[in-house]
């Protein structure tokens, strides 16, 4: 293992939504429960990498070149690069803005498709990012590796698919292990050397650090991969042909929770022929797309990828109901002297872009940047610090982007591309004799890395923004009956007319408002709207009382309202005449329980008689 210098510029927390209904038949309190939806776009900075290099080419040999390029972002950062099998450890350090280039023995390839142990970990004692070059003579791809903490449990695997004398490929790396991963099959893979076919499932389990590789001669784009403990998924396929030679194409996939519903994909302006971009899906899904002033619909099924041509001259915007995957494929083509070859790159959505990157040219590569920004802001991306020059910005149909292509030139280096105030888009891009490269830029403002989250809360970024939230949403559910179901799934039967607390806070947090929800039976026997007697609600200095018999009655602090009414941070307000749906609402500001694990939002909807119907 060899490195290089080179100095660039530079437990479970519930979150509860309890939800009270009146005058609606045979609807029972609750709250919503499951994983909170949206997507958390992907950290390219963290502390614990995993990566491992897929087969490149028909065989191994001593003349490859792997290589990872490393970013530090603090001053002295102490980084540790080790594989299992061959045993293998080297330590080095680097400074805020310096680069290192480890280089990477050639039995790190894995060869063949089967379990390996020749993984790739990366530690650091503060944040780097990870860049993976994999190459060997006329055959080349990069990739950046993501931390450990942007690792999932559901992808969906893209492969291109143009020849048959060689393969397709899927590796699967574990952080934590044993772990079971589950791989529904789209088309026949080759494991151990055992075909499989598609339309079932395969089951394989991996310990900690270990990576399995599949191939297949055919398309099995869609095919999902399941795993109980987050791990790592590289594409790609062993040499692929199109319109010049083949070459080795790969890249990591985002985890089903970190997909977008926007993106731009700019087209390259030296390919004369039209690339092909892959849209996955995981969930049925309507897929918008504009080009030019041409705009089209279509509802995607799951587990579908789906091809889109890409035209020389125009920009494609895509807009989904649900998140999507996409993948730009490049097919190869002339420019000037040098006949490039196919490369595959992931694009990212545009609620992930930000606001400086760092980009990388390559030795024996002509080197650019594709760069997407608003267009009013524009002017105002830079490189190294200084302005663009003599660069063409083109208007992306449908949006207030614009896109712009721009040489870094040849030869190795590590650039800065930034901007003070907005967030932007950026892809690298490399063009050589019989090899090509692509791969999203490495984004290095991370917002999350200021913000503290408390304990079970997860950083996100949501419009540049850092914000905290909450893991899961729990669920606590009364029935019309002497029933309950309680936030850890358990039911409860209540035949009494005691008063019951359905929750509360009971932690320290001064950042969190304390606050009591209680219920009371009455009239036992009677299997009626009156036997949910009392609803007590206490929060901001309000005591809430919701009475669910016949007069339906709602007092607050003892002095009845009349709905609608609306509490929030200590404030209330009445409206100015009744609606024919009143509505009651608590909310506001963050209010629960760190040390219990609770979190609650009140939300009470009430019926024009405000009496629960039989």
């Amino acid at each position: 293992m060899r490195l290089d210098m080179g100095l660039g510029k530079a437990n479970l927390l519930l979150w509860a939504r309890m939800v009270v209904l009146w005058g609606m038949p045979n609807l029972p309190l609750s709250v919503v429960s499951g994983e909170i939806l949206g997507s958390s776009p992907p950290r390219f900075l963290g502390r614990e990498f995993i990566t491992a290099f897929m087969q490149n080419g028909l065989q191994q040999t001593l003349n490859s070149d792997f290589r990872l390029l490393i970013t530090g972002y603090a001053p002295a950062t102490s980084i540790t690069i080790s594989m299992k099998k061959p045993a293998l450890r080297v330590s080095l350090q680097v400074n805020a803005g310096q680069t290192a280039t480890v280089i990477i023995p050639p039995n790190a390839e894995m060869v063949g498709a089967k379990i390996f142990d020749n993984t790739v970990i990366v530690r650091a004692d503060y944040d780097v990012s990870v860049l993976s070059l994999n190459s060997k003579p006329n055959s080349a791809d990069t990739t950046p590796v993501y931390p450990v903490q942007s690792l999932g449990i559901e992808y969906y695997v893209v492969t291109p698919t143009m020849s048959m004398d060689r393969y397709g490929e899927v590796a699967i790396v574990a952080w934590e292990g044993p772990t079971t991963v589950d791989v529904h099959l789209k088309g026949a893979v080759i494991f151990q050397g055992k075909t499989h076919l598609g339309g079932r499932r395969l089951t394989i389990k991996l310990e900690a650090n270990q990576a399995v590789q599949l191939q297949s001669p055919v398309d099995i784009s869609g095919t999902k991969i399941i795993s109980q403990k987050p791990v790592a998924v590289y594409v790609g396929h062993t040499c692929v042909t199109r319109s010049i030679q083949c070459d080795h194409v790969s890249e990591q996939l985002l985890p089903v929770s970190s997909w977008g519903t926007t993106f731009i994909v700019p087209p390259l302006s030296f390919e004369m022929q039209s690339d092909i971009v892959y849209i996955s899906t995981s969930q049925a899904t309507e897929v918008a797309v504009q080009v030019g002033m041409s705009k089209s619909s279509r509802e995607l099924q799951a587990a579908k990828a789906v091809q889109y041509r890409i035209p020389s001259s125009n920009a494609l915007y895509f807009s989904a109901s649900a998140g999507i995957q996409v993948i730009f494929f490049c097919d190869g083509g002339i420019k000037g002297n040098i006949r490039y070859n196919p490369f595959f790159m992931a694009i990212p959505a545009v609620s992930s872009y930000c606001q400086s990157y760092h980009i990388y040219g390559h030795k024996e590569f002509e080197n650019y940047a594709l760069i997407i920004a608003k267009t009013l802001e524009s002017a105002g991306v830079t490189v190294n610090k200084r302005p663009l020059r003599n660069v063409l910005w083109r208007p992306v149909a449908g949006t207030e982007y614009s896109w712009a292509e721009y040489s870094l030139g040849k030869g190795f280096q590590v650039h800065n591309v930034e901007h003070a105030s907005s967030p932007f888009g950026l892809l690298s891009v490399g063009i050589g004799n019989q090899k090509a490269y692509g791969s999203p830029a490495i984004c290095a403002s991370d917002p999350c890395r200021t913000l503290n989250c408390r304990e079970k809360e997860t950083c996100r970024i949501k419009n540049g923004q850092a914000i905290c939230f909450h893991d899961y949403m729990g669920t606590c559910q009364g029935s019309l009956t002497s029933q309950y179901y309680t936030f850890d799934g358990l039911t409860l039967d209540v035949q009494d007319t005691c008063t019951y607390t359905i929750a509360k806070y009971c932690g320290r947090d001064p950042t969190l408002e304390p606050f009591t929800i209680k219920e009371k039976n009455s009239n036992m026997g009677k299997q009626d709207s009156s036997n949910l007697g009392l609803t007590t609600i206490h929060v901001y200095g309000y005591n809430i009382s919701i009475y669910k018999g016949e007069s339906g009655e709602v007092r607050i602090n003892d002095k009845s309202v009349q709905p609608a009414v609306t509490l929030e941070a200590g404030k209330s307000s009445l409206p100015e005449q009744e609606t024919s749906h009143p509505e009651a609402e608590i909310s506001g500001s963050r209010w629960g329980n760190s040390d219990c694990g609770c979190d609650v939002t009140l939300a009470a909807v009430f019926g024009e008689h405000l009496g629960w119907l039989p």
